[in-house]
């Protein structure tokens, strides 16, 4: 993170336990940004009804995280959706020119056009925001990506997103 609004974004996600640590953690390593960040929290409206960001319920630390989707890259959109359609019992939710996804149950598969997106697997956490700096998206959904040592990329997001 580089800034104060990248901080600031990323505390306001985090449980109070979870803030003292960065702050703790930049007292070490930033002292002037972790002042600021100090700064910025300490002047935070916190009467409930004033946060417009509905966070995501917790769940308990022995559940499992949720797969939401996984990405396919493929050459060629229709002719993917055929086969996959022709191979597979579920259900086409959006066919568009570089984007389509299918439903099997409550999992999805998202398949794109090679050049628009690279393959990967979406995975739901709400704690996502214990797990590194992460980002809100515009559609409310903060998401963390990583790279597994093997080099796929995954996605973490606190909640579902909606596609």
């Amino acid at each position: 993170m580089d800034s104060l609004n990248d901080y600031f974004e990323y505390a306001m996600d985090l449980a109070t336990p979870q803030r003292d640590e960065l702050i703790k953690r930049l007292l070490r390593e930033d002292p002037p940004m972790a002042a600021r960040l100090q700064q910025a929290l300490g002047s935070l409206v916190t009467n409930p009804d004033f946060l417009c960001q509905a966070q995501p319920d917790p769940r308990p630390n022995d559940e499992p995280d949720t797969v939401h989707h996984v990405t396919v890259a493929v050459g060629d959109i229709n002719r993917a959706v055929e086969w996959y359609q022709q191979t597979f019992r579920a259900k086409l939710l959006e066919h568009g020119a570089d984007l389509a996804r299918f439903a099997f149950g409550s999992f999805e598969l998202h398949l794109v056009h090679v050049k628009d997106q690279p393959a990967g697997l979406t995975i739901v956490r709400p704690d996502v925001a214990t797990m590194g700096p992460s980002k809100r998206r515009p559609d409310g959904v903060r998401g963390l990506h990583l790279v597994d040592p093997w080099g796929n990329a995954i996605e973490v997001v606190d909640r579902p997103p909606n596609c």
